[in-house]
């Protein structure tokens, strides 16, 4: 008796949860890399900002919990950005953006680029997961992957 009661509890149980998240109707969210821009220039190092933009289809917000990327130059990883303290709320049928600066000294370009003079740009990888908390089911990764072409100015346009 007391098992089919137990029985019966979890079956009730495991469909109010299955009939919770078709309630909530939750669609993933999706992030795309909206580009990679150069914030400044020293004499050893570039920064540059990568922009990430959230988008939010659900009709509740969500937060952002962490952020894992890694930055490859002509095939090789010369940052990983990997923060499990940002906090980014995205708010219900919109979007927001995080803006990553990655400081990259000029030696660690040079060993992933072979000719720098000769290029206008350095080909750029972004792939990886923001994570996102979704109210009641928790965290979810959600896969990055961008590619592109960041200009590089010339030397004497620096300073011209």
């Amino acid at each position: 008796m007391i098992s089919r009661l137990i029985g019966m509890a979890l079956i009730l149980w495991l469909s109010g949860c299955s009939a919770l998240q078709e309630t909530m109707d939750v669609e993933k969210p999706t992030v795309t890399v909206e580009g990679v821009s150069l914030k400044s220039v020293s004499t050893d190092s570039m920064t540059l900002l990568l922009e990430v933009k959230l988008d939010n289809p659900n009709t509740f917000e969500l937060k952002t919990v962490g952020v894992d990327l890694d930055l490859s130059i002509n095939k090789n990883t010369v940052a990983k950005i990997s923060k499990s303290d940002i906090s980014v709320t995205i708010p219900a049928k919109d979007s927001n953006s995080i803006r990553l600066p990655v400081t990259l000294m000029f030696d660690q370009i040079l060993k992933s680029v072979e000719g720098l003079p000769d290029k206008n740009g350095l080909d750029y990888v972004v792939k990886g997961d923001v994570t996102i908390n979704v109210p009641v089911l928790g965290d979810w990764a959600v896969s990055v992957d961008y590619s592109g072409v960041l200009s590089v100015p010339k030397p004497l346009e620096m300073f011209f």
